[in-house]
């Protein structure tokens, strides 16, 4: 508790003299006085869950898990639901007027779509005071409260330490010809998202991927595909997996190396959202202001992704100074495009 204490002085330091900031979060912060709030109202309203519209409940399992060990009486109940699915389901619930789920996140690729289609409540959670403007969605209908880690990963029983690649630029090095998995970039994803950030930085360009086209890689349809061609030695290196994926996996006697380039990971925001007419309003808000408190977002380092907070701890095994590429929400939707066009120009043989 003393740690958490002390973060969150830190959290109001940087809040008062932090630059770019969210404006008018001067004022000193209690996350426990809101939590315990919160969790009171939620109690005497009956809500004893929370139903989360995501996109891998079993990934989540380890922050679900800590919610409900620290509120026992509100369980929360995931559903896994994505792109086109997600959309039918929201129409749905729309129509009918009958809503079963209460919070929704993600990553931002739709999230502007599903707010001007009035599925979305403007919130805003108190223990996301002095988050930076550009993890804030349109109107304050989303908001970040983690940043995926993610890099290039490679089967430790078909490649040596030594061999492996150290940054993004080897990886379209000829000698990786018909060894390197990856997901289709022929479509919307993630991995295409994340690698547009590396793109803006400077650090790859549409030569690299031109010469990664000619390697012929192995490419699979999304992501986990990918991972699993590694895994099986189908390929020797992945392109992207997001680490917290990774030491997941690893855990579980996966032969899997992790790979932190020198030019730095690739992230992608991931974030949550209440529900118009969500069935357990106090509890929902209870775990969003939640995930920005200083006990979550140490989990989240703990775990291998980074929180979005000012003071949030830094990822747990990842090298000093590394850099985060992240394209975030307003990025994504001006310039993702015309990134989309260039792949599938690249990657159309």
């Amino acid at each position: 508790m003393e740690k958490f204490r002390h973060k969150a002085a830190l959290r109001i330091l940087t809040t008062v003299f932090g630059v770019g900031l969210l404006a008018g979060t001067a004022s000193a912060r209690d996350d426990e006085a809101t939590l315990k709030a919160l969790y009171e109202t939620a109690n005497s309203a009956g809500e004893r869950e929370v139903v989360v519209y995501n996109p891998n409940t079993n990934a989540n399992t380890p922050i679900f898990d800590a919610f409900s060990k620290r509120f026992p009486n509100i369980k929360i109940v995931g559903v896994d639901l994505f792109g086109p699915k997600l959309t039918t389901r929201l129409e749905a619930e729309a129509a009918s007027g009958q809503a079963a789920g209460d919070v929704l996140y993600g990553t931002a690729t739709e999230m502007p779509g599903y707010g001007s289609r009035g599925f979305l409540v403007s919130y805003t959670p108190r223990t996301a005071a002095g988050i930076h403007q550009k993890y804030i969605g349109q109107d304050s209908k989303w908001f970040d409260w983690t940043l995926t880690v993610s890099g290039p990963f490679y089967n430790k029983a078909y490649l040596k330490a030594a061999e492996a690649p150290k940054s993004w630029l080897e990886l379209a090095d000829p000698k990786w010809r018909k060894q390197l998995s990856i997901s289709t970039l022929q479509s919307a994803s993630g991995t295409g998202q994340a690698l547009t950030a590396l793109t803006l930085a400077g650090k790859i360009d549409r030569a690299w991927f031109q010469r990664l086209a000619v390697n012929q890689p192995v490419v699979s349809q999304g992501n986990a595909q990918a991972i699993q061609a590694v895994a099986s030695g189908q390929a020797t290196i992945g392109l992207d997996v997001p680490y917290h994926f990774f030491k997941a996996a690893a855990k579980k006697g996966a032969p899997f190396e992790f790979i932190f380039p020198t030019e730095g990971v690739i992230s992608i925001p991931l974030n949550e959202a209440l529900l118009d007419k969500a069935p357990h309003p106090n509890a929902a808000k209870l775990f969003i202001n939640w995930l920005f408190s200083t006990e979550a977002q140490a989990l989240l380092a703990e775990i291998g992704m980074q929180g979005t907070m000012p003071d949030a701890p830094k990822v747990a095994g990842a090298p000093d100074g590394l850099v985060f590429n992240v394209l975030d929400w307003r990025t994504l939707i001006t310039q993702f495009p015309a990134q989309l066009a260039m792949y599938k120009e690249v990657f159309a043989n």
